[in-house]
């Protein structure tokens, strides 16, 4: 069933519980991605659009462009992109084929679950094929995808991201920059937001987000979400 939310900067969306909505880890991985005026990036996997669509609303100037393998999906994605005036093109195919003739400046990619991760199942559908996708094909789609010196953008649960990394490096990627993710100070990491390129170099590890303090949600989280 559709039904229109509110999203980023006045705009709205419209998400169907047939897919999987907006997450927190979308928003914060698109406050994470660094892009420039100019440059067009492509959203692995993008659903119903709302990761690329936030990296496009956050940096004027830059285009993201989404492959995605569920129609309905990438459908709902190309009427989002055009309520929100968003300048990507989304295609609809399977990233492990995906050929897009063109070498993107970046990607980013919101990994949905990982099969033998131990985690919970949907039973049947669109959200159930997208969780039994393995990383392998978002990091060697990525690789195809990257121009040689982009950047490859995304988030992964913290005590996945060694699998992941491995997987990573097996397509000749390699972590340059993270920033991982906690509910409150001290607490355990819950999530971490990464950046990959085809260069081996020592990645910096960016001071941890914390989302919540005594007082709620922290000033920063605030201002990723836009909350005033």
């Amino acid at each position: 069933m559709e039904k229109e939310y509110d999203f980023y900067c006045g705009k709205k969306i419209i998400m169907d519980d047939r897919f999987f909505k907006l997450t927190t880890d979308t928003v914060l991985l698109s406050s994470f991605v660094r892009a420039r005026p100019g440059e067009r990036g492509i959203d692995l996997g993008c659903g119903i659009g709302c990761l690329g669509l936030l990296c496009e609303l956050r940096r004027p100037g830059v285009t993201v462009d989404g492959v995605e393998i569920t129609p309905g999906a990438a459908d709902l994605a190309q009427r989002n992109y055009g309520n929100c005036g968003g300048k990507g093109e989304i295609f609809t195919g399977d990233i492990a084929v995906f050929s897009p003739g063109r070498a993107y400046a970046f990607a980013v990619f919101n990994p949905p679950y990982f099969a033998g991760t131990g985690g919970k199942k949907s039973a049947s559908g669109p959200i159930a094929a997208a969780r039994h996708a393995d990383a392998s094909l978002f990091f060697g789609a990525a690789s195809r995808c990257v121009a040689p010196g982009g950047r490859v953008y995304f988030c992964m649960r913290y005590g996945l991201l060694s699998g992941a990394l491995e997987k990573a490096a097996a397509a000749g990627l390699y972590l340059n920059r993270a920033r991982f993710v906690c509910e409150r100070e001290g607490a355990n990491f819950t999530t971490a937001l990464c950046e990959a390129g085809f260069l081996k170099t020592d990645a910096v590890y960016e001071k941890p987000l914390v989302l919540r303090d005594g007082a709620g949600y922290t000033e920063e989280y605030k201002e990723i979400y836009g909350i005033r």
